[in-house]
């Protein structure tokens, strides 16, 4: 190969190098999966750019809190800006700083695979300062029954780009979810049930949306829908026996409702 063409490949191979730097991201978290059978595999399998598939199965993270594993895995100090990704307490556990993580159960056909939390006053899943978060085929609720909580089901805090789907998020948890200070968090095809406060609470937050979401079995005094500085947008949801007031509501079509 003569030093002309030799000098052509290197340029070649730089300028393939530069334009797969430059392709935009593409927010999936398929940089790698990983599989676990526990909620002991499950904290350890956090990561950036990750994908967790849960085996069948109920994984109790109270009972990870317990063990041995957790105190080496839990930063013993608030998250800040600065701090690396991880899991951190401050006022209860929380999973922070992540980019591109998806958690989702194995199954499809139906929900086989169940978060729970044993202390009534922190959610069952806390996130902080994640962005490009997926999570699916899901059940998730406090072992507590219904109107003992004062923690969401999921919490989200200073987070972004958000899809739950095929979730059933159940009570007694305050709210399905809790959202403060976010950006994009979009419901697909799940049910928020049981729930003590109301079905969403959000502040100072945007782009949310329920599609094809049944929200049921719930009655409270208060607002069904909590939202200050934000508002949510329902399409094709339903209502079934669900008794609150409605404020901060868009509906954009097929909103359904019956109590019996």
């Amino acid at each position: 190969m003569d030093k002309t063409c030799k000098t052509g490949c290197r340029w070649l191979a730089f300028l393939l190098a530069a334009l797969v730097l430059l392709l935009p991201h593409t927010g999936s978290a398929a940089g790698k999966t990983v599989f676990v059978n526990n909620v002991y595999e499950l904290m350890e399998a956090l990561a950036d750019d990750t994908e967790i598939v849960l085996a069948p199965g109920r994984y109790n993270i109270s009972e990870w809190e317990r063990g041995n594993g957790a105190q080496k895995l839990i930063h013993p100090f608030g998250y800040n800006e600065l701090s690396p990704a991880g899991l951190y307490r401050d006022y209860g556990l929380e999973i922070c700083g992540f980019r591109n993580l998806a958690i989702r159960g194995r199954d499809t056909a139906s929900v086989t695979a169940e978060i729970v939390q044993e202390d009534r006053y922190e959610p069952v899943l806390n996130f902080r300062n994640c962005h490009g978060l997926q999570l699916a085929n899901l059940r998730a609720g406090h072992v507590q029954g219904k109107g003992y909580c004062s923690g969401a089901v999921l919490n989200f805090a200073e987070t972004s780009g958000v899809e739950i789907r095929n979730a059933d998020l159940y009570g007694c948890g305050t709210y399905g979810y809790e959202a403060r200070n976010c950006n994009g968090i979009t419901v697909y095809d799940s049910v928020i049930r049981d729930c003590t406060y109301g079905l969403i609470s959000a502040s100072n937050s945007t782009g949310l949306r329920c599609l094809r979401t049944t929200f049921k079995d719930t009655s409270t005094n208060l607002p069904l829908l909590w939202m200050v500085s934000s508002q949510v947008e329902l399409t094709d949801c339903v209502f079934n026996n669900v008794y609150g007031s409605l404020k901060g509501l868009r509906v954009s079509a097929g909103l359904q409702g019956s109590n019996q």
